[in-house]
């Protein structure tokens, strides 16, 4: 078996038919990464009658100065990593051809669980596992880089993912009670999702509110992976319905605050002090409700068609989605439509058959920030992957730094 360069059209038809197929390992995300100062590639190992037995897709940053060249396979490769002759084989022909064409090493970090988590950081010992992944990785010549546990590497190691299923009670139930809590609340508040277009991509841009990745790359999404895999969706808060539901909850308050003040009366009532502190409860429910009925109005008078409170973007790739990024306005957070919007999101994806929404990376030290913390308690798996190994090419250009020969034009110079 060999390795050769694939084109397009056939490393994405070998993709899709592969379990570890995810989007950093398409054509989409090689030409994203091409407009973005790399150079994509894809390799394919082929046995004799030219059956691809497995393949990625290398991206190289297009920088002269570099004195050590490297290849980076994002998420790769897409290999069966339980046959293990096979992966010995793709790691020796990879070694080959690269080094015919002067490269120093390859980063590559699979989606290969290596511990998993329960929601509060401890180990899930009925979770899956692969404890012995990074010694055969290493049996073979990589180098692992570590379990860093903070965002330094190329790819965050700790993911927090939600498994969907059509039972949407069922599911619902999977995440925190925090999460819950908070998606109730921000139901009442009279919000709607829709999804948005490209003509949205600012708006979701300045919701988010990072200068990283810049505005170009979210329009770069959206042209490299389309309309149907590049999607965008927003939370707006519509002062009406905000003002008729806390109408509504106010004068459904009322009634029962009204309820519990004549059992008060009652001397002959056994249970009066549950009955004052329900009736306790139920003056700062009221006193809430009426809050925001006065915060409804003030909101319909300053932005009477409504304001768009939070925004996401995602990429749908085989039966996942990821969420890329996304955000909150500010002034709205405590109402939390960031956590009503993705948790009605997860449930369309649920009915449209999707099997896994993945919400993004974390760090080990989980609820620290509004970031982390809507991420776990909106999840019902945490993973931590295997990390980063390096494939070593040329040990000398590696442990020294020296600079080599440049990389070779891979299209053009026959080897």
């Amino acid at each position: 078996m060999q390795i050769i360069l694939l084109d397009e059209t056939r490393f994405d038809q070998f993709a899709v038919s592969n379990p570890n197929y995810n989007y950093y390992q398409t054509s989409n995300y090689g030409r994203l990464m091409t407009k973005h100062g790399h150079n994509s590639y894809y390799l394919g190992l082929v046995d004799d009658i030219g059956e691809i037995k497995a393949a990625t897709l290398m991206i190289v940053k297009n920088e002269k100065n570099e004195r050590r060249k490297m290849g980076y396979a994002p998420r790769g490769f897409l290999i069966d990593w339980n046959d293990e002759e096979l992966v010995k084989t793709f790691t020796l022909a990879l070694k080959d051809f690269l080094s015919k064409r002067n490269f120093t090493y390859v980063k590559v970090d699979p989606m290969i669980i290596y511990k998993e988590h329960n929601l509060d950081g401890s180990e899930k010992p009925d979770g899956e596992s692969n404890l012995n992944f990074v010694q055969k990785l290493q049996s073979l010549g990589y180098i692992h880089m570590g379990y860093n546990n903070g965002l330094e590497a190329s790819k965050p190691r700790w993911n927090t993912l939600t498994t969907l299923n059509n039972n949407i009670i069922s599911l619902y139930n999977s995440i925190s009670k925090e999460a819950r809590d908070k998606i109730q609340n921000a139901a009442k508040m009279g919000n709607k999702v829709y999804k948005g277009s490209s003509n949205d991509i600012n708006l979701l841009f300045s919701i988010i509110n990072k200068i990283n990745p810049p505005l170009d790359y979210y329009l770069d999404y959206y042209q490299f992976f389309g309309q149907n895999n590049f999607e965008i969706y927003f939370n707006k808060l519509e002062p009406i319905s905000y003002i008729n539901s806390s109408k509504t909850m106010y004068e459904n308050e009322e009634q029962k605050n009204n309820e519990l003040n004549m059992q008060i009366q009652d001397f002959n009532n056994p249970n009066k002090e549950y009955i004052i502190n329900e009736k306790l409860k139920s003056d700062e429910l009221l006193a809430k409700y009426k809050k925001n009925m006065l915060e409804a109005s003030k909101l319909f008078q300053a932005y009477p068609n409504g304001i768009v409170t939070a925004g996401v973007a995602l990429i749908k790739c085989g039966k996942q989605v990821t969420f890329i990024a996304s955000g909150a306005n500010e002034n709205f957070k405590d109402q939390n439509p960031e956590y009503l919007l993705k948790w009605q999101l997860m449930q369309e994806f649920a009915h449209q058959g999707y099997s896994v929404v993945n919400l993004g990376g974390i760090t080990n030290e989980f609820k620290k920030d509004y970031d982390s913390i809507l991420k776990t308690e909106l999840s019902n798996r945490i993973v931590e992957y295997v990390g980063e190994f390096d494939l070593v090419i040329n040990k000398k250009a590696y442990y020294t730094g020296s600079k080599l020969n440049p990389i070779l034009n891979w299209l053009n110079t026959p080897i």
